[in-house]
This record gives structure tokens, C-alpha cells and sequence, in this order.
């Protein structure tokens, strides 16, 4: 993409069609009324597995972009990665605790 208003028109339009269809269907399931306490629970328990696994990704890939790939440019934008996903948890850990 030689382009950089094409490439940021289709990053755009890919974030959109993601967080799009991630609120349409909650939407529709909240109004369908298909939550119930079951399915928040395994919910809330899948999510939690999931962060601890990309949190292990994370930590594979720090490994080897500093021992294998000697890149440093890759060691602080996996930093910054890091650094996000554990702010957004800090974030999400204290909206749960608001809510209870």
C-alpha cells in the first residue's frame, strides 16, 4: 500500500466493521435478553483466560525479539503492548470492583 490515505481509509474501515459487529450482537442478545448469570460467568472466566494467554504471548515474544532477533526496535513496541494491555486491566479491574 503505497498509499498511506488508503492504507488509514482501510484500517479505519476494518476497526469499524470489528467494533461494529462486537456491539451489534451484544445489542441484540441484551434486547433478546439471553444473558443470564451462567453465561456472564463463563464469560467474565473465558475473558480471564484469554488475557492471561495473551499475557504469555507477550512474554514469548519479549524473549525473542531480544534473545533470538537482537531487535530493539521490537523489545519497546512489545513494551508499549505490554504497557497498554496492563493499563486496560488495571482499567477493567477497577470497573468490576466499582460494580461490586
Amino acid at each position: 500500500m503505497d498509499n498511506p490515505i488508503i492504507a488509514v481509509l482501510f484500517w479505519l474501515m476494518l476497526a469499524s466493521i470489528i467494533v461494529g459487529s462486537f456491539y451489534f450482537t451484544r445489542r441484540m442478545m441484551k434486547k433478546k435478553k439471553q444473558y443470564d448469570e451462567r453465561f456472564v460467568y463463563n464469560d467474565h472466566l473465558a475473558r480471564s483466560y484469554s488475557w492471561m494467554g495473551s499475557l504469555g504471548v507477550i512474554f514469548v515474544a519479549w524473549f525473542l525479539s531480544l534473545v533470538v532477533f537482537k531487535s530493539m526496535t521490537a523489545f519497546w513496541l512489545i513494551s508499549a503492548i505490554y504497557i497498554g494491555h496492563m493499563i486496560t486491566y488495571m482499567i477493567g479491574a477497577m470497573i468490576a470492583n466499582s460494580r461490586n
